[in-house]
């Protein structure tokens, strides 16, 4: 059902459960100081958004969800998180595939958005733009 909800935490347990249905499945805070978070969901009828602000250095294990792509994005000119040992730009993406996994971690403050679809709309999309069929890769792809 579609609906946003925008949310800000104090404790880490709490972000970690909001982000578990996006296939967050730890996360560990690697500096010092108060945990604190924002996070803004959108979901539609097969789209999922998420926006992201964080002020510790942390790493996360994430586990994409089948036959889901999810499509991380750098927000602002900080630092971005590193996914499975890539750092995106501004101007880049990266697509992390069906069931793929990886350790994301950051170094600091930072903002991170995601967009989470099915596979196959994701396909679909890339034949409507191209004329071409679109393979959706399993693994982490750099655009």
């Amino acid at each position: 059902m579609p609906g946003s909800v925008t949310s800000v935490f104090s404790e880490l347990e709490d972000f970690q459960a909001a982000l578990r249905e996006d296939g967050v499945l730890g996360v560990l805070i690697t500096g010092c100081g108060q945990f604190r978070a924002r996070l803004t969901q959108i979901t539609l009828h097969r789209l999922r958004l998420l926006a992201a602000e964080e002020h510790l250095p942390r790493i996360a294990f994430v586990a994409t969800p089948a036959d889901t792509v999810l499509i991380p994005l750098p927000i602002g000119s900080g630092p971005s998180p590193i996914w499975g040992g890539i750092a995106t730009q501004v101007h880049e993406i990266i697509t992390l595939g069906p069931g793929q996994r990886v350790h994301v971690r950051t170094d600091g403050p930072c903002r991170w958005g995601t967009i989470r679809l099915p596979a196959q709309d994701l396909a679909g999309y890339g034949r409507a733009l191209t004329g071409t069929a679109f393979a959706v890769s399993h693994l982490v792809a750099r655009w």
